[in-house]
Parts: structure tokens; C-alpha cells; sequence
């Protein structure tokens, strides 16, 4: 999979929720995996809300990125 690949793909939490979308996946210099990632939060038009994740908070990547934890949307 390509970076351009994670770029916007959807992000679901635990509940079935989509939370929002990719906006950027930091990778370890050393071994090529992925470390973290920040969501762009579907929190309305003019939001500007993120949550970084990391690595081990990703259940599957498929079309969509599955996660194995809640992501709060309202903080």
C-alpha cells in the first residue's frame, strides 16, 4: 500500500463510529513501519479537530481503517 493509499481513507472506532478521515501517518526512519496517525475529525465544516493514534490502536486496514479503541468526539 502506498502513502497516498491512507490519505482520506476513513476511520472507524470500536463502535462502528466513523470518527473522520486520514490527514497524516508518521513512519519509524529505521524499519519502514507505521508509528502514529493523525485523524482529521468529523466534527463539523469549520472544525479543525485531530487525534493522533498509534500503531497499536489500528485493528485493520482495509477500504477503511478499523480501530480497536473509542475515539471521544466530544472533547
Amino acid at each position: 500500500m502506498d502513502m497516498k493509499d491512507f490519505l482520506d481513507m476513513e476511520v472507524i472506532d470500536t463502535e462502528g463510529q466513523s470518527v473522520g478521515k486520514i490527514d497524516t501517518v508518521e513512519f519509524d526512519k529505521n524499519n519502514g513501519t507505521i508509528k502514529k496517525v493523525v485523524i482529521k475529525l468529523d466534527k463539523g465544516i469549520f472544525s479543525r479537530a485531530k487525534e493522533t493514534i498509534t500503531f497499536d490502536q489500528i485493528e485493520k486496514i482495509k477500504d477503511v481503517i478499523l480501530l480497536n479503541v473509542l475515539i471521544d468526539m466530544d472533547k
